[in-house]
């Protein structure tokens, strides 16, 4: 098998966080990394350069659109895919090709299916 994609998952919830990284990286596919706290996620963006960016939309000293705005704002990070994760839009209100301030989103809570096929799509965009 090939390398690992890389994924960084920004969330708040240490309990959720830890169980989509048991998710992804289960299926021998994904690296993934988390960042419990949004005023540090940039960084650590920029310091790994991870292939997605999964950002959780409201958190504490730094939301979601404000992080995927400032990595849309660094050309070295052009290569950069970004996706929501949020509650504020119900799994039966989403649909799947729904986006927030134009990137696609994984509404909360998330089952393991809908998880598994929404990320291994974000990867296969602009393919």
């Amino acid at each position: 098998m090939g390398q690992k994609r890389s994924i960084l998952l920004v969330d708040d919830d240490v309990d959720s966080s830890q169980m989509v990284k048991m998710i992804l990286e289960n299926t021998g596919l994904y690296a993934v990394s988390i960042c419990n706290r949004g005023c540090e996620a940039f960084k650590i963006i920029q310091d790994t350069r991870p292939e997605l960016v999964l950002l959780d939309v409201m958190m504490p000293g730094a939301d979601g659109p404000d992080i995927a705005e400032k990595i849309q704002q660094d050309k070295s990070l052009a290569l950069t895919r970004v996706a929501f994760m949020t509650s504020l839009v119900s799994p039966a209100e989403a649909r799947e090709n729904s986006v927030i301030g134009g990137h696609p989103f994984i509404s909360k809570p998330v089952s393991h299916e809908v998880l598994l096929k929404r990320v291994k799509g974000f990867f296969e965009i602009g393919k």
